[in-house]
């Protein structure tokens, strides 16, 4: 006895089938045509055309998107990276650690804007700078790799309070008081700034990024408190005139 549903699923059966024929058998064809290719060559152009016949999105192990820049050097060299590495920030917040000190001014910048130009004023001494300018973007991944060489991913936990209080110690050392400036001496308070709070938000996570890029955030127990940003050693110098993209 023939099953009446066999014979009506034979038809859809087929057709499915010569197409799937129709699609792959002349992407096997094109992937052995070329002899002088690898096989991995020839794989990746089997697939790729897979993709295209079929309107498929493959991507690789990230999603097929590329990470947004943490820290992209532009101009000036690269010592802000890993500049305050391995410091100690108690030292700096009594006054008996001065050096290097940075002053960050945002040279493009906006509540809309995902990555910001940055520019570092690198003192080493009380007469000797220099700028080193970069960009980074707010949702890059905070990274480290511990010593087995496994890599951790860590969220921006410093709350923005802490960041507005943050001030020098009193007598620690001389501050240019409510004026902003490139340096060498940094303001009463290091990283308030008069802008609203869309503005704020996106400016805390810069900031965290270029501590984290520099090594003054990061180290050993500082990830879950905001007092290290009592080291008077990085401020905000202020946004430059034309820089606002809104």
């Amino acid at each position: 006895m023939t099953c009446p549903h066999r014979k009506k699923s034979l038809p859809l059966y087929t057709a499915t089938l010569a197409t799937v024929l129709g699609l792959f058998l002349p992407l096997v064809g094109q992937a052995q045509e070329n002899p002088t290719q690898s096989t991995g060559q020839k794989i990746g152009h089997f697939f790729a055309g897979v993709k295209d016949k079929l309107g498929l999105r493959i991507e690789g192990a990230n999603g097929g998107r590329s990470e947004s820049a943490l820290y992209a050097p532009l101009t000036g060299g690269e010592t802000f990276r890993t500049l305050f590495r391995h410091e100690d920030h108690d030292q700096a917040i009594q006054g008996r650690l001065q050096w290097p000190r940075a002053a960050l001014t945002f040279v493009e910048y906006g509540r809309n804007l995902p990555c910001w130009t940055v520019k570092a004023t690198i003192w080493t001494n009380q007469t000797t700078s220099h700028d080193e300018t970069f960009k980074t973007c707010v949702d890059a991944k905070l990274t480290k790799t511990n010593d087995l060489d496994e890599t951790s991913t860590f969220g921006r936990s410093i709350g923005f309070v802490g960041l507005l209080n943050a001030q020098p110690r009193f007598g620690a050392v001389p501050t240019t008081g409510d004026n902003r400036t490139h340096g060498p001496n940094p303001p009463r308070l290091l990283f308030q700034v008069d802008v609203d709070k869309a503005m704020r938000d996106k400016l805390r996570d810069i900031i965290i990024n270029a501590a984290w890029v520099s090594g003054f955030y990061g180290q050993g127990n500082d990830l879950s408190h905001g007092s290290i940003f009592y080291d008077y050693r990085m401020w905000i110098a202020g946004f430059e005139p034309g820089g606002n993209r809104g």
